[in-house]
């Protein structure tokens, strides 16, 4: 009985969070060793605890549905909810990535449009999405989605003032529908360094329903100092300008960490 318990965990574990890792976007490693560490787990206890409780065989079945809905709940809340230290690069001319997760685009802008990348071609004014005309029309849109296991503090890529910090009413869909990003909840932070201004942008998804600013305008922030939280797995948006100096040090699926991961360099 012990060891049809332990197969029967791991067998639930792997149809139950395989499909839900491929659907929330996270890594196949991570994935697998997490399965594999709850089906195990589940698998124990209903087999050490099935022949004192003289549970029938349905009865081991459901709870170790339950443990598996249990275990995996309470291990991705917990590495949601992480807030490490992180000492940042100490190099003035470096851009920090503001969040954790995979690099999903790097758009040039131009004229004030942000392309789109299908068949038609078709662009979205830079207004909609920010919303603000305080950004220069020309420069790099880096988008970076977050899934439910990366930290979702996010944490400012420069030192300077809270220029703007401004909150954007919208709706609650998929990221993956094209129009989600301008049409989406979402908060725009810029931060003002002096020289330059870059644009942070936390969207919302059809999970969250909570974005939080720890800051507020006219504040001064140190490169990697915490500015916020996204409840939940979403997406952050980093604008940067049209600065001749300014070199992209990351490209397209590169892996970032808030505070931690240059995202750009400047001369």
């Amino acid at each position: 009985m012990f060891i049809k318990s332990c197969v029967i965990g791991l067998f639930l574990a792997l149809t139950i969070l395989i499909p839900l890792g491929i659907k929330w976007g996270i890594d196949k490693k991570m994935t697998l060793f997490l399965a594999f560490t709850v089906g195990i787990v589940s698998g124990v206890c209903a087999g050490v605890l099935a022949p004192f409780l003289n549970l029938s065989f349905v009865q081991i079945l459901v709870f170790q549905i339950l443990m598996v809905l249990s275990l995996s709940g309470s291990l991705l809340l917990w590495r949601f909810f992480r807030d490490p230290e992180r000492k940042p690069p100490q190099d003035h001319n470096t851009i920090l990535s503001p969040a954790d997760g995979q690099i999903i685009y790097i758009k040039k802008i131009e004229a004030g449009e942000i392309p789109i990348s299908d068949k038609n071609g078709r662009s979205i004014p830079l207004h909609d999405f920010f919303q603000s005309n305080l950004l220069s029309e020309t420069g790099t849109l880096i988008g970076i989605s977050m899934n439910f296991l990366d930290v979702h503090i996010n944490r400012a890529p420069l030192d300077g003032k809270i220029d703007l910090l401004k909150h954007i009413k919208g709706l609650f869909l998929s990221l993956k529908k094209r129009e989600a990003v301008v049409r989406n909840e979402r908060v725009l932070t810029i931060i003002d360094n002096g020289r330059f201004k870059i644009g942070i942008v936390q969207i919302a998804s059809r999970l969250v329903r909570k974005i939080v600013p720890y800051v507020r305008e006219g504040q001064e922030v140190r490169k990697g100092q915490r500015i916020g939280m996204i409840r939940f797995g979403s997406q952050v948006d980093l604008y940067l300008p049209d600065v001749p100096s300014l070199r992209i040090r990351v490209g397209r699926n590169s892996k970032v960490k808030a505070g931690l991961s240059v995202i750009a360099t400047v001369e």
